[in-house]
């Protein structure tokens, strides 16, 4: 990833400046040590820090916007499709043992810099196994993650359930299936 100074009297930049951490590399290494979790608001991205946790689309929505705070227009935060299942995620494989489908479409948030993807959710290094089982990707605005990337990736669910009419569930069914998944992986 690109290594800038945070010189920007923005709140992420301050927010970042406060602990120590001078440029975005830096930045981006501190929020990848940070735990997965859900925040208690998903817009409110500086809780990342506060709250010292934070999901795919929270950790990737606030790096977007420091990059964006500092003038870096071309650090983009993606929301990319992905076939997730026990080939991408070994801790999902008993889950998916006994089911009649092999992986549910999962959207996860990274940044791409000049064509290369990263990933700060966690130091799993998941990317490498993801990359490959990605199905669509859409360049977002930070606050985007809020509505726009949940919608989207229920609207590719539900049509991803049409095209494989062999998958006896529901639209509901198989999103708690996926919920559970997100746990296992918690």
């Amino acid at each position: 990833m690109v290594k800038f100074p945070l010189s920007s009297d923005s709140v992420y930049s301050k927010q970042f400046i406060e602990l120590g951490i001078t440029d975005f590399e830096a930045a981006c290494l501190y929020v990848q040590s940070l735990p997965y979790g859900r925040n208690a608001d998903r817009s409110d991205f500086s809780l990342v820090l506060s709250e010292g946790k934070g999901s795919c689309s929270s950790k990737h929505g606030l790096l977007a916007a420091l990059a964006e705070e500092n003038g870096l227009m071309d650090v983009e935060l993606i929301a990319g499709i992905f076939l997730m299942s026990g080939e991408t995620h070994p801790k999902l494989t008993s889950f998916f043992a006994d089911k009649s489908y092999a992986n549910i479409p999962e959207c996860h948030c990274y940044l791409r810099y000049k064509g290369q993807r990263f990933d700060y959710t966690d130091t799993s290094n998941a990317m490498e196994r993801i990359a490959p089982k990605i199905v669509r990707e859409q360049r977002i605005e930070p606050h985007q993650v809020v509505e726009w990337k949940p919608k989207i990736h229920q609207e590719y669910v539900k049509g991803w359930l049409k095209r494989n009419s062999q998958i006896n569930k529901t639209f509901d069914e198989l999103w708690e299936d996926r919920e559970t998944c997100i746990r296992l992986l918690s």
